[in-house]
């Protein structure tokens, strides 16, 4: 019997190591979703800040007969810059995009129950992709999951809550009829993923990427680079950090990323697009906004998720596997002191149960007669939606 060298799962992951380098490779230099943060927020200003000075020349030559030539010169190196820094947003805007059709197709099947298994492999994968807390460079290679991790959480969560009768948000409420993509519409499944899984994924990838900025970098590594930037922080510099994260945050959200551009000749097919990226673009900012500040709820959609990521995939030098269990009890810690959207909290906790996807657990098996046998097992955790959270599948 001849076995095939590539089995399906072996394929899946391929795929999951690829989206991985796709959005944080482990070395820089062969374009990702980070990277392109990055180079925004370290090359782009020199960009912006060559154009202003192209700008200030032409206002001191203008009106002057003699300098038509140099006026010419100027208007066209002031083009060319500014299409470049046009066509750089549109490459990061596509490029984005790129990753969040991946995401989609890696964790959306055609059914509910298919797009609950396929995302439970897609968090199950990552997980086994993990070396374990014993491991040297553990906490990096969790900073490079936990974006992919925690988009996939909340695009689940918010399929659950789009279940809900009173949904208060005005643009989410549009989007009720979305979960019909599973009976089959097609309509609608173009619909949710262009216009609510695309920028939900981005908000929960992105929501801290102001992170990257150089200031925030040469707080985390120190201005020689050589510090761990794991470290317990002190707390002046922690605070210093929020500051920088929401600004920088907001500012790529807004400026380095903003609207894509619509291509055709149809006035009236491109006015709509534009009405529709508006209020797409809109929604997303809304979303890391409050995620930051907590001044409509609307935040907790990415919040909750964020939390329970940062828990299973920790960072901190005294992370263990055996506690991830406890990430249960923090969410459920946190909504029964008001911290969180208890109704919220709760249908997040109803999707993930005690156990994280790929966690390991022993168990003691029963026989035919529902007897215990007299050994133990291991399985690992395989589905979301337990129907008792204390249950695994």
């Amino acid at each position: 019997m001849s076995v095939k060298s590539h089995s399906p799962d072996n394929i899946y992951t391929q795929h999951v190591k690829q989206l991985i380098n796709m959005v944080y490779p482990y070395e820089s230099g062969f374009g990702s979703v980070f990277e392109d943060a990055r180079h925004y927020f370290s090359v782009t200003p020199t960009l912006e800040s060559h154009i202003e000075k192209i700008k200030a020349q032409l206002e001191v030559v203008k009106g002057k007969k003699s300098n038509a030539a140099r006026v010419d010169e100027l208007n066209g190196k002031l083009k060319r810059n500014i299409q470049k820094l046009e066509d750089e947003r549109l490459a990061r805007i596509e490029r984005l995009r790129t990753v969040c059709e991946k995401i989609i197709e890696l964790s959306e099947g055609d059914s509910w129950d298919e797009t609950q298994h396929l995302s439970s492999k897609f968090l199950g994968t990552l997980m086994l992709l993990t070396p374990g807390s014993s491991s040297r460079g553990f906490t990096r290679i969790h900073q490079r999951y936990k974006p992919l991790y925690k988009a996939v959480l909340v695009l689940r969560l918010v399929d659950k809550l789009l279940h809900h009768d009173t949904i208060s948000h005005k643009f989410l409420s549009k989007y009720r009829r979305a979960t019909s993509r599973f009976d089959g519409d097609t309509k609608w499944r173009d619909k949710w993923k262009s216009e609510l899984a695309i920028p939900i994924i981005t908000a929960a990838m992105l929501q801290d990427v102001g992170l990257h900025c150089p200031h925030a970098i040469t707080i985390l590594k120190g201005e020689s680079g050589d510090l761990d930037e794991f470290r317990l922080l002190p707390e002046d510099h922690r605070k210093e950090l929020l500051k920088l994260n929401y600004h920088y945050t907001m500012k790529y959200l807004s400026d380095g990323l903003g609207m894509p551009k619509y291509v055709g000749n149809d006035r009236s097919e491109r006015d709509e697009f534009d009405k529709i990226q508006y209020e797409t673009h809109n929604f997303l900012l809304q979303l890391v906004k409050d995620a930051f500040i907590s001044k409509t709820g609307l935040g907790e959609v990415i919040k909750i998720p964020q939390i329970y990521t940062s828990f299973v995939l920790s960072t901190k030098h005294d992370y263990s596997r055996l506690s991830l269990p406890k990430s249960y009890i923090l969410i459920e810690q946190l909504a029964k002191k008001g911290a969180l959207n208890k109704q919220l909290a709760q249908d997040f906790l109803d999707i993930v149960g005690y156990f994280p996807q790929g966690f390991g657990i022993t168990f003691i098996p029963t026989n035919e007669h529902n007897q215990e046998k007299d050994q133990f097992e291991c399985a690992i955790v395989i589905g979301l939606n337990p129907g008792n959270p204390a249950e695994p599948h």
